[in-house]
């Protein structure tokens, strides 16, 4: 059995301390375990970063495709604000809708609001003109929106909003 004999030299700092030199390659043992660890972190931090990055680069895009939606859509609505059509019997109001944007909206999404009070998607019947279900740039839409009661003689705002949230509101009489 062969046995190493490891050789230390005792070298002197000129103070009190001592320290040793080991010449078996110790030290180069431990210092590539250091630098494996310092791999191991670096690519754990790299890997939770890249997930973030990843996550703020999606919240971007999707944020500005909302953003670039929202900047082409324009709702304008079209009725005479001293004559809105009532209908007494079916206790209906009608009112028109254009699309003066460049995007085609979807009429299912449609949201009506009277007076701040958001009108429940069953009291709204809306239908695009040309009875097309995609609401088309210079296209009509007709919102007939069912109240429980006539609204009360005075001023009064609706506001019709896409599925972007992009709007178009009118105050008017009754």
């Amino acid at each position: 059995m062969i046995l190493l004999r490891v050789d230390r030299t005792v070298f002197s700092t000129g103070q009190s301390g001592k320290f040793f030199a080991d010449r078996t390659g110790e030290t180069a043992i431990t210092h590539m375990i250091f630098f494996i660890a310092a791999v191991v972190i670096a690519m754990g931090v790299i890997a939770v970063l890249s997930v973030n990055i990843q996550s703020i680069t999606g919240a971007t895009y999707a944020g500005s495709k909302v953003l670039s939606d929202q900047m082409r859509t324009d709702i304008t609505i079209i009725n005479d604000p001293e004559i809105i059509p009532y209908d007494s019997y079916e206790k209906r109001y009608t009112f028109y809708a254009k699309n003066t944007g460049d995007s085609e909206l979807n009429t299912e999404f449609v949201t009506i609001l009277i007076d701040g009070v958001l009108i429940e998607p069953s009291n709204v019947q809306s239908n695009v003109i040309d009875g097309d279900v995609m609401w088309r740039p210079g296209d009509v839409l007709v919102v007939n929106v069912t109240m429980s009661s006539a609204l009360s003689t005075g001023d009064h705002r609706v506001k019709i909003a896409a599925e972007n949230g992009k709007s178009g509101f009118m105050s008017f009489k009754t």
